[in-house]
């Protein structure tokens, strides 16, 4: 629920749109009035985010809710992020291992082979005579 920021996915489930899934989230976590959060579709890049607010309880009433970000007053509190900075701050991240991991790879294969280049020209050295 909206502002903590969750890890994992807090409810899943399959609904015809988001608007239903949020129906059925709202119903079965028993929100009360006021209380906001955050549907995101888990499809990918293409992925849509929509922000609810529960209007009414009995039965329950949703209405479209603005994207923020929550700071305390304190300066013991943390400001909770957006889920677009969210989602972007992950898909830099794994632009950035996708990156290394590259990096690493053909790191791997120049080592290999200039490991096979050095056995070659010890068998040729010594196992042939070559030279």
């Amino acid at each position: 629920m909206w502002p903590e920021k969750s890890a994992t996915w807090d409810y899943l489930g399959a609904a015809e749109s988001l608007d239903d899934f949020a129906m059925m989230y709202a119903t079965d976590k028993a929100l009360a009035v006021g209380a906001e959060f955050v549907v995101i579709e888990k499809g990918g890049a293409d992925s849509d985010i929509q922000f609810f607010k529960v209007s009414r309880a009995d039965p329950y009433g949703l209405i479209p809710a603005d994207p923020r970000v929550e700071s305390g007053g304190s300066a013991g509190a943390t400001t909770a992020a957006a889920p677009q900075e969210f989602m972007q701050e992950q898909s830099i991240a794994a632009v950035w291992r996708a990156m290394y991991s590259n990096i690493f790879f053909f790191g791997r294969v120049t080592g290999t082979a200039f490991l096979t280049f050095l056995a070659l020209i010890f068998l040729a050295k010594w196992g042939f005579g070559a030279w």
